[in-house]
This record gives C-alpha cells, sequence and structure tokens, in this order.
C-alpha cells in the first residue's frame, strides 16, 4: 500500500515522495480514505496533475479557513491530534 499512495502523490502532486507511512482510514459519505504520511524534500513544489486542477502548500492552521472538503477538515483535525 505505501507504493500506491507514493505512485499516486508522484501521478496527482508530481512529487518525489522518499517514503509513506500509514496513518489511518476515514470514511466520507462519498469516499473512503487512506492517510499517509509521506516524505517529501522541503523544497518540493506541487504542480497540479491528471485528475486534479490545482494545488500548493497550505499551512495546516489555515485549512480550516480556506474551501476544501469536509473530509479534509476532519482529516487534517485528527492528524493534528496525533502531532
Amino acid at each position: 500500500m505505501p507504493e500506491a499512495a507514493l505512485r499516486e502523490l508522484k501521478e496527482e502532486t508530481r512529487l518525489l515522495g522518499k517514503s509513506a507511512k500509514f496513518l489511518f482510514q476515514h470514511r466520507g459519505r462519498q469516499k473512503h480514505h487512506h492517510v499517509f504520511f509521506c516524505d517529501v524534500p522541503k523544497s518540493a513544489k506541487p504542480r497540479a496533475s491528471n485528475e486534479i486542477v490545482r494545488c500548493r502548500w497550505v499551512h495546516v492552521a489555515d485549512i480550516q479557513r480556506i474551501a476544501t472538503s469536509a473530509p479534509t477538515k476532519t482529516i487534517v483535525k485528527a492528524l493534528n491530534g496525533k502531532r
């Protein structure tokens, strides 16, 4: 499964992850999310590719203020609890 997460990361954002560690699963109303921590270089810049239109780095504290899906906000909140 970590290999699939790294492949998806590359396909969707063009980021090359060094490793992927499974953290947890989250079931949304329509999707089942598999959440991984991926190690990427600090200088890496995400670029939208394949199925996404835009991507960018966002500070975790800003997630609640930007337009995103409810599952994304729930996942980020759960991640903050694991820090």
